[in-house]
């Protein structure tokens, strides 16, 4: 989904440039750490078939790969929720691009085996512009024009999976970010000894847009108050399942004024609740960056 600019602003989430998120106060973290969004021990028992639940993601891709008009894809290794490589993220990755070439006989889908080693990668999962340029980067080195980025987490028996599509030469577009659920089977137990990335939570709460949980839409987001200086601040919201702005921080800011005038701002928003894997609206964090131009 393509959001709208505005003269004085401009409003950025992790790696997409997609708005936002939802929360609840701290009496209902409670449901963020329901067993619908908490890991278990015996999850890697389950015997399911991932095959399924794999194709399904690739399908999901239809629309924004038509939209990004592909032609040559990579599928980046996916990321552990902490924001680092795992064994299970690579697995993930070589799966879906194997789906994506069955379903998408047209597209090139460019061989994993080109990527360069990402084992030294680790970034700030809210840093969303380390974390551009290092997808763009790596899809530029295999001449690919679309890229596909996953994130994941073990939740329950199954893992949950967010999906990305960027235009590696337009770091302006976005599309809505697709989640899905691959049931932790054996095989994928099997990978290693290494504990697979739980659900990571932040002041409670999870993050928007990551390990299978969908961003918040703003549906009412009025531009800021003229301001007598340009710079960039960047907060992070807590917006409730309600789709109010709540547990607003400032995350990094040139000015005190500024800082006071992007809150202001946020409290005004409104948002669609972002939802979980199951379609239930589940609170998140995330971060708003708001631009002021003189």
């Amino acid at each position: 989904m393509d959001l709208a600019h505005h003269r004085r602003f401009a409003c950025m989430t992790l790696a997409a440039g997609l708005c936002l998120a939802q929360a609840e106060l701290r009496a209902d973290v409670s449901r963020t750490t329901s067993p619908e969004l908490s890991t278990c021990d015996d999850a890697q028992g389950s015997q399911s078939t991932s095959e399924p639940a794999i194709a399904a993601l690739a399908r999901s891709l239809a629309v924004p790969l038509k939209k990004a008009k592909a032609r040559k894809v990579i599928v980046l290794n996916f990321l552990g929720s902490g924001g680092k490589p795992h064994p299970v993220g690579k697995w993930l990755a070589d799966q879906l691009s194997a789906a994506i070439r069955i379903e998408y006989p047209k597209i090139n889908t460019i061989d994993r085996s080109k990527l360069i080693s990402d084992g030294d990668i680790s970034v700030d999962p809210f840093d969303s512009n380390a974390i551009s340029q290092m997808e763009r980067s790596r899809a530029r080195s295999v001449g690919a024009d679309v890229a596909i980025v996953g994130d994941f987490a073990a939740v329950s028996n199954q893992i949950a999976v967010t999906l990305r599509v960027f235009r590696v030469d337009d770091p302006n577009w976005g599309f809505e970010p697709k989640t899905g659920l691959v049931p932790l089977s054996k095989e994928i137990a099997a990978l290693t000894s290494e504990a697979i990335p739980a659900l990571a939570l932040e002041d409670g709460y999870p993050r928007g847009g990551q390990s299978g949980i969908g961003m918040p839409i703003c549906v009412h987001c009025p531009p800021p108050q003229h301001a007598d200086r340009a710079g960039v601040v960047i907060l992070k919201v807590v917006v409730t399942t309600d789709g109010l702005p709540d547990r607003i921080k400032v995350w990094q800011s040139p000015d005190p004024d500024l800082s006071a005038i992007a809150i202001r701002t946020v409290q005004a928003w409104r948002f669609k609740p972002a939802l979980r894997g199951d379609g239930n609206p589940v609170a998140v964090i995330i971060p708003i960056q708001i631009t002021f131009i003189r």
